[in-house]
């Protein structure tokens, strides 16, 4: 009876484990390795050019790679923002933060000559103002389209991990 019940116990336990570790945050590091395909990596790259953009600290230079009526569905605001003047607007906030991006997972699908969508993980390090900094590990969809032999970024969506992600931490 003692060993029924400790088999019990142990298959019980067993199945409890590998259901919990089945549902755990999958881990995202390091940077993806770039597409092999060149097609595909003229798409990276442009992910590459916004990440840049972001280090001149202008927002009106990153506003610029959006279409005029792209949209922007970012990961630190409520609102979504549409056209270059409202998501200017954002990045003159977000830019503050001094945001450095890596990409550690993506997807790139050709969608025709002229359109193509990039998603993936991708994780930024933010800076306070008294030295600090945090990451923040979020998924993201870009979709570009060719506009007068020009990509530009008509759809950006970017949305932080649902679920904890435990190797990132604050560094003060």
């Amino acid at each position: 009876m003692l060993n029924t019940t400790r088999r019990a116990l142990v298959t019980t336990f067993s199945l409890l484990l590998s259901l919990s570790t089945s549902t755990m945050a999958r881990e995202y590091r390091g940077e993806a390795p770039l597409p092999t395909d060149a097609d595909e990596r003229e798409i990276a790259a442009l992910f590459d050019r916004w990440n840049a953009a972001l280090a001149t600290g202008d927002p009106q230079e990153v506003a610029a790679l959006y279409a005029k009526d792209g949209v922007l569905q970012p990961t630190v605001s409520n609102w979504m923002r549409v056209g270059q003047g409202e998501i200017s607007n954002y990045f003159e906030s977000f830019l503050k933060k001094k945001p450095q991006g890596v990409i550690n997972a993506r997807e790139i699908k050709l969608l025709d000559d002229d359109s193509a969508l990039d998603a993936g993980i991708y994780t930024f390090t933010l800076h306070d103002d008294q030295g600090g900094s945090q990451q923040v590990q979020a998924r993201y969809t870009y979709v570009y389209e060719k506009q007068d032999a020009e990509w530009k970024i008509s759809l950006h969506h970017s949305s932080a991990m649902p679920e904890p992600v435990p190797s990132l931490a604050t560094n003060n």
